[in-house]
């Protein structure tokens, strides 16, 4: 639960503001830098990409969420060992001492057990893409904290000019990460990390109109030969601002991004999208019934869940379900083939404006939602939603 300072406009932790190439229509233009221009050839341009923005990893909720769950609009890319699932992840700490919880990424190839021994672990944390061409603030930072350290341990960072490890372009960059010498000393007796440590404004001139920031991890498994390194406030597009740890008092709620809609999708054509980040927009036309009245379990179809007696669907008058809408390119769909079940429970201020629990007058609302394109309830659905807009 991290507040930033009045002159820091906050956005939301995990908000995606930004469509890699599953989201992406195939008659995209390519921004200039993108067609070999940054030693790359022929990347077709993200449907959505960011210009300003700062990501605190507010919305953890438990340790050890892989960062591309956690954040959609994140890669992580696990080069070796092929056998480890171990990568960039969620981490939480509450001091004993302020009663201050701390959330942040995390990577460390630490093993109590000692089981993976002898392992040698490369990992990948990329960013969403960047808009170095459009962006006012042509510079990106974040903070960084290590604990455990070891010489045989390493983090870097790097320019690239897609989101993997083997990018036709790649830069490292020196960057200021924490270590021992530049680590400030904590006062919590029993805490083991060093204390944050700014990278500065590192500025991204001349690296490509798009590209994307890579976080390489590498160290040795075992019981104690790696360093644990956390990464914490990743901003773009600004100059960094101060790392506030937060207090235990609760959450204020943030404004949800800017994010492109002219580049929504169909409903028709996220159906067709099985997996991936995706922006759709819609007519809400019904909702599953709350569980207590019978909604919410796992169905085969739109048909199994209709016939099981879960759906409410347009023409009733009245509503239950409060976490789930169903949306149509036609506000008057009644062929729940052509529908995607939308959770509008992951934003609260998404879903007490569109819920249609007591509010059937909401049917035919159009809306916009980004999120992953995945199962819901079983259904064929948009989920982990990190930004909406209502009405055309």
């Amino acid at each position: 639960m991290k507040k930033m300072r009045k002159f820091a406009w906050i956005f939301m932790a995990a908000m995606t503001v930004a469509g890699f190439s599953a989201c992406s229509n195939s008659d995209d233009d390519v921004l200039p830098g993108m067609d070999g221009g940054n030693g790359g050839g022929g990347t077709t341009t993200p449907s959505v990409v960011i210009t300003d923005t700062i990501y605190q990893f507010n919305n953890i909720e438990a340790q050890y969420t892989p960062i591309n769950e956690l954040c959609p609009d994140w890669t992580h890319e696990i080069v070796s060992p092929a056998d480890d699932n171990r990568t960039w992840q969620s981490a939480q700490f509450t001091s004993d001492e302020t009663g201050i919880t701390e959330k942040y990424i995390k990577a460390t190839a630490h093993d109590s057990g000692d089981k993976n021994a002898g392992k040698t672990y490369e990992w990948w944390m990329i960013s969403p893409a960047l808009n170095v061409k459009d962006a006012a603030n042509k510079v990106f930072s974040f903070y960084s904290e290590y604990a455990f350290w070891t010489e045989s341990s390493s983090l870097e960072i790097y320019v690239l000019n897609e989101p993997k490890s083997t990018a036709s372009s790649k830069e490292k960059l020196n960057v200021k990460i924490a270590n021992p010498e530049n680590s400030p000393l904590v006062n919590d007796s029993k805490e083991t990390y060093k204390g944050w440590v700014a990278s500065g404004d590192i500025s991204l001139e001349g690296k490509g109109d798009v590209v994307y920031i890579g976080f390489r991890y590498q160290a040795q498994g075992g019981k104690s030969n790696s360093t644990t390194y956390c990464i914490d406030d990743f901003a773009f597009g600004r100059a960094q601002v101060e790392h506030f740890l937060g207090e235990s008092g609760g959450d204020t709620p943030e404004p949800t991004p800017d994010v492109d809609w002219s580049k929504a999708m169909s409903v028709a054509d996220a159906l067709a999208q099985s997996t991936g980040v995706a922006s759709v927009k819609g007519y809400i036309v019904g909702t599953l019934k709350a569980p207590s009245a019978g909604g919410g379990t796992n169905f085969d179809s739109f048909g199994s869940a209709q016939a099981s007696g879960s759906v409410e669907w347009n023409g009733a008058t009245e509503f239950t379900g409060y976490n789930v809408v169903f949306i149509a390119d036609d506000a008057n769909e009644t062929d729940g083939s052509k529908c995607l079940l939308v959770r509008i429970g992951d934003i609260t201020e998404f879903k007490d404006a569109v819920k249609l629990e007591g509010h059937p007058e909401r049917i035919g609302t159009f809306i916009y939602a980004q999120g992953n394109r995945t199962g819901v309830y079983g259904l064929p659905g948009l989920r982990d939603l990190t930004a909406y807009k209502i009405g055309e």
